[in-house]
């Protein structure tokens, strides 16, 4: 553990009212201290299995000169190397300790700063303040030991900022996601196996996160934590690699699903409880309100068995499941969205050119530790129908491609037909989506679909059809090709699979929107 040159150790009278050292002084020494995942160490003067032992004793004056000290903790996933100082001195000087080198493999400078050593009494505070700074990370916190020497007892404050919250990993040990510049605030509180971070306030571009998280050491050395975390808004865009500038694709396209990594090694080492509710949640160009999400975590299986939430002025309800003992995790998920309004689609200026309230289902399970590798690898089934819903003239026109839908989309014409029904069924396998069923059943025209959505590109390649039900005259028989991405479709006429009809007498059909619906 130690490799000391010169060691002085003064004791205080033992039959005195003073109790401990009255100096400690390490003159050139190496320290190598370790600590496995289950909390043995190697300084350790019990068992913590049988004890949680007791406090270091009292010290008077304490001194570290020309110390180098390695530390590797498994339990606090914190490795460090570098010089290590100590001055404590016997007089009303406060004790400062300070060191400098690496830690988890970056450059880390720390210092701490305590009441001066002869003033601690053992029924008094010991007040101290403590800076680190590694990777663009700067973490400061006050507070006290209400027991001096006594590190199971903490009382603090901290604030910290930087480029990236997922560099406080070099810090702390804990795996947070990549985000922008960042600040944190919060109140920490030890009491043994206990530990309650409280007031927690982070904010990085737009978004915001705050609550508290409880944490606490079982049986076993396996922790549990409760989470209870909310936002004013979060905004996807302000988490993962792109915010924080180091996406190595920065010029593709944004992706409606998200990179982040909501599976860590921490899903699989702890056991939670907790709920994490957004007044506000942007994802790309549209918005979910009241997001409520409850999930537990026990031994690598999460369950967030009733995520809820208002959408496009409709309902959604999300169950998943999730094994993360499984490397990628592996997912189920059912989710159901009620009365979404087309019409709050995003769309250019002007009209919606849609309206009508649509139900949506989906049932998919695959791996991934992100909702896009998760959306890559899926399989299972989405079903849509819409029921009395409108459509602009023009758009219903321009799918039998006919003079009439070009005149009316050219003049802006924004006169809406009736949609008696609609449906959309896709099978989905490896992330890529085909369609069983696809109509649009519009008062002038019968539109009907097919092709393919690939879910981890986010592109799409359908084809769009469309037969008048009455009388045209120079129709252009050519499909509609909707091309792009999802969250930018394009759309164009395929004309090497055209045919010119100077008559076409039309084609009366109409969808049995009778069909049973979706529940």
């Amino acid at each position: 553990m130690a490799e000391v040159a010169k060691l002085t150790v003064v004791f205080a009278p033992l039959l005195s009212h003073q109790s401990g050292l009255r100096l400690l002084k390490i003159d050139t020494a190496r320290l190598h201290l370790m600590r496995d995942s289950a909390g043995h160490a190697n300084w350790q003067r019990v068992d913590p299995d049988k004890s949680p032992g007791e406090p270091l004793p009292m010290i008077s004056a304490l001194e570290l000169a020309h110390t180098h000290l390695t530390l590797t903790d498994e339990h606090l996933h914190l490795v460090y190397d570098g010089d290590l100082s100590v001055v404590g001195p016997d007089s009303a000087q406060p004790l400062q300790m300070e060191g400098s080198g690496t830690l988890n493999q970056h450059a880390v400078t720390f210092r701490l700063k305590g009441d001066a050593l002869p003033t601690v009494a053992p029924d008094k505070p010991f007040a101290f303040e403590f800076d680190e700074r590694s990777s663009g990370a700067h973490l400061t916190a006050h507070g006290s030991l209400p027991r001096p020497f006594d590190l199971g007892l903490v009382d603090a404050e901290f604030d910290a900022s930087g480029a990236d919250l997922r560099d406080l990993y070099y810090l702390v040990g804990v795996s947070l996601p990549n985000t922008g510049t960042f600040h944190l605030q919060g109140r920490f509180v030890r009491r043994g196996s206990e530990t309650l971070f409280e007031n927690l306030k982070v904010v990085s571009g737009q978004s915001d996160v705050q609550g508290r998280i409880s944490l606490k050491t079982q049986k076993g050395h396996r922790t549990h934590l409760h989470v209870d975390l909310s936002s004013a808004l979060l905004r996807i865009s302000d988490v993962g690699l792109r915010a924080a500038g180091r996406d190595p694709h920065p010029d593709a396209p944004p992706k409606l699903f998200s990179d982040v990594q909501l599976i860590t090694p921490m899903t699989r080492r702890v056991d939670a409880t907790g709920k994490y509710s957004a007044r506000r949640l942007l994802l790309s160009r549209v918005e979910v309100s009241e997001l409520s999400a409850p999930f537990t975590i026990e031994r690598g299986l999460v369950k967030a068995p009733e995520v809820t939430g208002h959408f496009m002025g409709g309902n959604f309800m999300l169950h998943l499941d999730t094994d993360a003992n499984q490397t990628p995790a592996h997912n189920r998920i059912e989710m159901t969205l009620t009365d979404l309004h087309l019409a709050q689609i995003p769309h250019k200026a002007g009209p919606a050119p849609y309206e009508g309230s649509l139900l949506l289902q989906i049932h998919a399970q695959g791996r991934g530790d992100s909702l896009h590798a998760l959306a890559a690898d899926a399989d299972g089934n989405l079903s849509a129908r819409v029921s009395q819903g409108t459509i602009r003239a023009s758009l219903a026109e321009l799918a039998s491609v006919d003079l009439r839908g070009l005149g009316l989309t050219l003049t802006g014409n924004s006169r809406e037909v009736p949609v008696p029904c609609a449906a959309a069924d896709f099978e989905i396998h490896t992330g890529v989506m085909h369609p069983t069923r696809f109509f649009i059943d519009s008062a002038p025209v019968f539109i009907s679909g097919e092709g393919r959505v690939l879910l981890d590109p986010e592109t799409l390649d359908l084809k769009l059809h469309g037969e008048p039900k009455g009388l045209r005259i120079l129709r252009l028989k050519a499909p509609v090709l909707v091309q792009g991405t999802l969250l930018q479709p394009r759309f164009s006429i395929d004309a090497a699979d055209s045919g010119l009809r100077l008559v076409d007498r039309g084609t009366p059909r109409n969808a049995d929107c009778t069909a049973p619906q979706l529940h």
